[in-house]
Parts: C-alpha cells; structure tokens; sequence
C-alpha cells in the first residue's frame, strides 16, 4: 500500500501556484514544499517560503502576465491559481481584471506547458455559488475570445457592479471562475490531454481579504461591525468560525494531486454546509 505522500504524488513534480506569500496559497505552498514538489511562485509581494523560484509581478495585466509567463518553466505538472483581490469601491474593474481576467489569460498561455495529465485549480469562492442565475452575463464573458476583448467587455459593462448591486464585483468575477471551471472539463484542450480543471469554493476564512469583507457588509463603517453582521448571517446558526487558511489550502493541493486523477470539472465548496443548506432549501421550496 502506498503512504500519502506517494499517493498524493508531488514529488520531483513542478509545480506553479499564484498569490503565494498569503493566505490559502500560503498554506497550500507549505505544503506542496513538504511533500517535495519544485515549486515556482508568483506573488505582488515576496514570498518566505524556501520555494525553487519567485516571481513577483501584478497579475492584473496582460503585459505583467507575458513577462511572468516567460520565466516559468516548459513543462508544468500542477498549476494553482490562487491570487485575488476583495471588495473596494472604486476597484470595481481592477477586481475583475485580477480575478478572472488575468486567471484565464495566465492559465491559456501556460496551458501547453501542462503535462498530459495535469491539473489546473483555482480558488473561487461560496460568492461564486449560483453563477447558473447570471448566465447571460457569465456567458457573455465566457464568449470573450481574448485578454483584450474580455477587458472591453468589462469596460461597457462596469455599471453592472457599482451601487451595490448583485451580484458585487467580487461575486461576479468568482461566478466567471466557477462557469470557467465547468465550461472546460470537456473542452478538446483538456480532455483531449487528460488535464484536469478544478477550483474549491471557500466560504469566510481568516485571511487579509477578511477585513475587506467585514468593511463592506458594516452598517456603522466599522470592522467590528461588518463581522458582527456577517456572522448572524453566516455563522450564529450553527456557532461557526471563519475557516482557517490551511483548511482551504490543503484541500485545494489535494485535488490537483495524484489522487483525485479522476475528478474534473468541480467546485468544492469548503463552508460548513453553507451551501449544502441553500441547495437544500432551493429544492424543498419547488
């Protein structure tokens, strides 16, 4: 019988994972690091951690991108697109750029280097949940053929995600990854090759984005404030607590592994049945 790390298979493997110096992608790079993987990391701010290679650029540019895209390696076993940006007013167009314009360019320009066989995983978001219910706009993002096209898209529609409406810039651009993730699975450029194209979906988790959220849900402007209503919302019912950036990394480096050679095309919500419970609901109200 093999042992884990066998069986997760990361050794003597390259591996690139982006926003790396925090977080989520902080704890998934710990790990990858322990289980013997070579990994390249890209990250606006440097990372400790004793990785093979980092690069730091912003990921919110087409240029920035070809730069990074340029020094990472020919051949690439994993890829983990994990960097992103919160909830600003004022940031409505940067949040989509970072968070799945940029993502999509980067992961189509490295997607020849991926070995047959390989995985790419995003982070999304429980934000991203219920993208069926904004399919027109989704798709009509998803129908951009280019970084360029994609940008003018949000340009005409910026509107969209300003007096807060819904979904918010972060939602929508968390919906644009979800949608992404499923419209790929069969896609010729991955099945073809057997690369699998996953994402977890984490729910609130103490990282530095959480200050952004608390900011955003408060009725008094305070931090304080915003968490105290996100958790009657969220996590009075059941007692919760924000998640912790391992029990999101972690999972995220498990399913682009050896392990799960057999899953793609999924989003795994880590919430604490969150959304189990709105699934759950949606069907007892039919």
């Amino acid at each position: 019988m093999k042992n884990i790390e066998e069986l997760l298979g990361y050794q003597g493997k390259t591996v690139v994972i982006t926003g790396a110096a925090s977080g989520m992608a902080k704890s998934a790079t710990e790990l990858l690091l322990s289980l013997g993987a070579k990994v390249y990391a890209v990250d606006r701010n440097e990372t400790d951690l004793p990785v093979f290679q980092f690069i730091s650029a912003d990921l919110s540019q087409k240029a920035t991108i070809d730069e990074v895209v340029a020094q990472l390696p020919e051949k690439i076993d994993a890829l983990f697109m994990c960097h992103g940006v919160g909830i600003g007013k004022g940031k409505e167009k940067f949040i989509q750029m970072v968070n799945f314009v940029g993502q999509r360019y980067m992961v189509e320009e490295l997607l020849p280097r991926i070995t047959d066989g390989g995985s790419v995983t995003f982070i999304s978001s429980t934000g991203g949940y219920g993208w069926e219910q904004n399919m027109q706009h989704v798709g009509e993002v998803l129908a951009c053929p280019t970084f360029e096209a994609t940008e003018k898209w949000v340009d005409e529609h910026v509107d969209l995600f300003t007096d807060g409406q819904t979904p918010d810039p972060y939602q929508f651009s968390k919906q644009c990854v979800t949608a992404y993730v499923k419209s790929k699975t069969r896609a010729p450029e991955f099945i073809d090759r057997k690369i699998r194209i996953n994402a977890i979906g984490p729910s609130f988790t103490s990282t530095a984005l959480i200050k952004e959220f608390n900011l955003a849900a408060s009725s008094d402007g305070t931090e304080a404030g915003g968490a105290q209503v996100l958790h009657d919302l969220y996590l009075k019912s059941w007692n919760g607590r924000p998640g912790l950036p391992e029990e999101m990394g972690y999972p995220l480096v498990f399913i682009g592994s050896d392990l799960f050679s057999y899953l793609s095309g999924q989003v795994l919500y880590i919430d604490f049945g969150l959304t189990g419970e709105f699934d759950f609901q949606a069907a007892s109200a039919k």
